[in-house]
């Protein structure tokens, strides 16, 4: 099966520093499915590296990229309404673009495992869209 890697768990896979990088390094590791990225997570993760771990950080990213260690998933032209209607419906959570489309990105892979450090804006949804948080 499959998984999606929200920013903080792909971020902290490369920061050996991170409190989440045992359990991001662990999660990696024990998938059998795809690691999928979605693509809105890419530039949150870049920004990270180069701020905190610097260029060489963002390098091995890439090199990661390059080799197809992650398929990356692209938010489809018509699912830009479902980020749109997930921002309304969880308006209290100020959700904004990156992770509302995670989630969406997920709905249109039939895919709700969502790997995330991320706990205050995605655990509210799971009840209400059926999300399988890790770890």
């Amino acid at each position: 099966m499959a998984i999606l890697l929200d920013t903080g768990i792909l971020y902290a896979y490369y920061d050996r520093a991170d409190a989440w990088h045992a359990r991001s390094l662990e999660i990696v590791r024990a998938e059998r499915g795809q690691l999928i990225v979605p693509a809105p997570v890419l530039p949150e993760v870049d920004y990270l590296l180069e701020r905190r771990l610097g260029a060489e950080a963002r390098l091995t990213l890439y090199d990661g990229l390059s080799r197809g260690h992650y398929f990356i998933a692209d938010l489809p032209r018509e699912r830009y309404s479902r980020v749109a209607e997930l921002n309304r419906l969880f308006s209290e959570l100020s959700l904004g673009f990156v992770d509302a489309a995670v989630v969406a990105i997920g709905e249109s892979l039939g895919l709700l495992r969502i790997a995330t450090t991320d706990r205050r804006d995605f655990e509210p949804m799971v009840p209400a869209l059926s999300l399988e948080l890790l770890p």
